[in-house]
C-alpha cells in the first residue's frame, strides 16, 4: 500500500534488488523492472500464508455456528458426527469460504497482480555495504550484483504509473512475516472485520459483500510471507493491471487509461507472464554491488563501463568468494 504519511522510504531510505550483470545491463538501458504473474512465482505457496491467518481467524466463528445448530438439530448433530464430528466439518467449511474467496478476489474473474521484489537492509548494516549472503549464494558460479535504489524514487515513479496506467492495485510495501500475528491483524483489519459479515450472509444464503475486502485481501495475500525468509526483510511492489470486461470489479471509468501489456518469457520449461514497469526515464539507480565471485574483477569492470556515464557508484562486495 502507497502510504503517503507512513511511505516505505521513511524506514528503509534504500532497496536492493540482487540479480546478474546481463539482468543488470538489460535493466539500466531500458529503465525497466519486470513484475511477475502472481501465479508464475517460484513459490507459489507464498500467496497461502495469509490465508492460513484467515483460516485460523474464522475456525472458531464457523465452529460456533455449527455449535448452535447442533444443539437445536438432532439430525444435523447426527449427520456431523457421521462425518468425522465437528472439527472435520469446521476445517471442510474453512476451506471452502477460503477457495472461495481467492476464486472473486485472484484470477481472470477478478484481478490478477503482479509482483516484483527487493530486499531492504539497516542503513548502516554490513549487508548495505557489502549485500547479502543468502543472495550472493544464488550467483556463487558466475556472480552477481546488487542494485542499489533509492525508495523514494521509486515511489514516485509508482505514483507516476498510476496516473498514466489504469491500476486498480497499485501499492509498495516491506513484507509481514508470518510470526507477527499482531502485525497482520492490524495491517489487514479490513479481512479480519468484515469476514464475520461474509460468513453470516453465506449461511443465510444472500449474497456476501467481498468486495469490502478485496484490496485488503488481495495486499495480504501478497505481502505475508513465511517468517524463515525473514532475513531478506523483502519489500514488493504489487501491482493489478486493469480487469477485463468480464470480471465483477471492472470499472468502466478504467477506458479512460490503457493497460499495462502482459507480455510472456521462458523460465525453464515454463511460461511466465510479467509485465514492465516504469521505462519512461533512467531509474534512481544510487549504486551497484559487485557480489563476491572468481570473475569479481572482471564483472566489476563490465558494470563500471557500463554506468561511466552517470554518476552511480560501483564498489565490490568484501564477503569472501562462495565458491
Amino acid at each position: 500500500m502507497l502510504d503517503n504519511e507512513n511511505p516505505v522510504s521513511k524506514e528503509f531510505p534504500e532497496l536492493f534488488h540482487y540479480t546478474n550483470v546481463s539482468a543488470l545491463t538489460n535493466i539500466f538501458k531500458e529503465h525497466i523492472f519486470r513484475a511477475t504473474h502472481y501465479e508464475d512465482l517460484n513459490d507459489k505457496s507464498e500467496l497461502e500464508r495469509f490465508s492460513l491467518k484467515v483460516r485460523d481467524f474464522i475456525r472458531p466463528i464457523i465452529r460456533e455456528y455449527f455449535s448452535m445448530r447442533m444443539q437445536h438439530d438432532i439430525q444435523i448433530a447426527k449427520e456431523v458426527n457421521r462425518d468425522g464430528g465437528i472439527d472435520i466439518l469446521v476445517d471442510k467449511e474453512a476451506a471452502m469460504f477460503l477457495d472461495t474467496t481467492h476464486k472473486v478476489t485472484f484470477g481472470k474473474n477478478a484481478l490478477e497482480p503482479f509482483v516484483c521484489s527487493f530486499c531492504a537492509h539497516g542503513a548502516k548494516s554490513y549487508e548495505a555495504k557489502h549485500g547479502l549472503l543468502s543472495q550472493w549464494r544464488g550467483y556463487a558460479a558466475d556472480g552477481g550484483v546488487a542494485i542499489v535504489l533509492d525508495t523514494r524514487g521509486i515511489e514516485d515513479r509508482m505514483q507516476h504509473e498510476q496516473g498514466i496506467f489504469a491500476h486498480p492495485i497499485n501499492h509498495i510495501a516491506d513484507v509481514i512475516y508470518d510470526n507477527d500475528d499482531a502485525g497482520i491483524k492490524k495491517n489487514f483489519s479490513t479481512v479480519f472485520k468484515h469476514f464475520p459479515e461474509i460468513l453470516d450472509m453465506l449461511y443465510k444464503n444472500k449474497q456476501p459483500p467481498y468486495e469490502l475486502i478485496f484490496d485488503h485481501f488481495i495486499y495480504g495475500s501478497t505481502l505475508v510471507k513465511h517468517h524463515g525468509f525473514y532475513e531478506e526483510k523483502e519489500v514488493r511492489i504489487v501491482v493489478a493491471p486493469r480487469p477485463n470486461r468480464d470480471s465483477i470489479l471492472y470499472v468502466p471509468e478504467h477506458e479512460s487509461k490503457p493497460s499495462k501489456v502482459i507480455r510472456y518469457t521462458q523460465r525453464g520449461n515454463s511460461e511466465v507472464r510479467y509485465i514492465e514497469l516504469f521505462g519512461d526515464a533512467p531509474l534512481p539507480i544510487k549504486r551497484v554491488i559487485i557480489g563476491p565471485s572468481q570473475f569479481q574483477n572482471l564483472n566489476h569492470q563490465k558494470v563500471t563501463d557500463l554506468v561511466q556515464d552517470s554518476n552511480i557508484e560501483v564498489v565490490m562486495s568484501d564477503t569472501p568468494f562462495l565458491g
